[in-house]
């Protein structure tokens, strides 16, 4: 399933958190070259495309539930607007479905530390990541 391929989106977040850590040490192994050419063009690339990958998972995400819905906001995020059309509950259920798929295909917990600024950039805060990186509890007792 397509919304399947799109949690990829999780796994490539990965390189937002590592590469300020990779710039900095290229700088400081001295490639000032290479250092320069991650902080201005793969970065910002990495940012555009998470952001591409969040923006067509809440589409489809949206697209399932409400036809309609999912046209107007995929228009209103083209126009830079965001989160403003996608409403409180619906974003919920689509950082929902985010988490289960997550938890279906990849198995233990996130890794921190998380590039919070990059995330936020590419469009998923911390409610899309914080969760996932805590080991679920079973609610299975012990007898």
């Amino acid at each position: 399933m397509l919304l399947d391929l799109l949690i990829l989106v999780n796994m490539q977040a990965r390189g937002l958190d590592v590469l300020p850590t990779t710039i900095s040490r290229f700088r400081n192994g001295g490639d000032n070259e290479t250092a320069d050419l991650l902080e201005t063009v793969v970065y910002p690339e990495e940012i555009t495309h998470c952001a591409a990958g969040v923006k067509w998972f809440k589409y489809l995400c949206l697209r399932s539930k409400t036809p309609a819905l999912s046209r107007d906001n995929l228009s209103s995020e083209e126009n830079g607007d965001k989160e403003t059309e996608i409403s409180t509950e619906g974003n919920e259920e689509v950082i929902q479905k985010f988490h289960a798929i997550v938890r279906t295909h990849f198995r233990g917990p996130l890794k921190p530390p998380f590039n919070e600024e990059a995330r936020k950039a590419a469009g998923f805060g911390p409610q899309w990541y914080e969760p996932l990186a805590v080991k679920e509890v079973q609610n299975n007792p012990i007898i």
